[in-house]
């Protein structure tokens, strides 16, 4: 009988420890840019964003016909960017390059969900035009 009692109440505190883990998981997922009430922005705004991408970005020996890099990442609750992924790579380079200039933006404001701040997933198209 004391055997049962206490499976009974191991199975509950797992129960219970293991649904507090889901709920930090689900709480501490990033929210799609488009969903949030608040958008993360970058310091003076997209225009400034694509100039900061255009001075630091350092072109390397692409012998492509050009495209469409996409580079994906999280603006964290303090403004920092985090977990920068290529999505789609054209070669020669261009991804990791892409990769390196989106991981030393500077800040962002956060985003906000429900007066809440939140980590907000961006994903950022870079077009790369022919070099012949």
């Amino acid at each position: 009988m004391k055997r049962l009692l206490l499976s009974i109440v191991t199975l509950i505190i797992v129960q219970f420890a293991s649904a507090q883990a889901n709920t930090t998981m689900i709480d501490d997922a990033p929210y799609n840019y488009e969903d949030v009430e608040v958008r993360p922005e970058f310091p003076g705004g997209m225009n400034q964003f694509m100039d900061f991408i255009g001075k630091n970005f350092k072109m390397p020996d692409y012998e492509g016909y050009g495209g469409t890099i996409k580079v994906a990442f999280i603006i964290e609750i303090d403004g920092s960017v985090t977990n920068v992924k290529v999505v789609k790579d054209l070669g020669d380079g261009t991804g990791a390059e892409a990769k390196r200039v989106v991981s030393i933006s500077p800040r962002w404001s956060s985003g906000e969900f429900r007066g809440k701040k939140v980590r907000v997933l961006y994903e950022l198209p870079i077009k790369i035009a022919s070099q012949g």
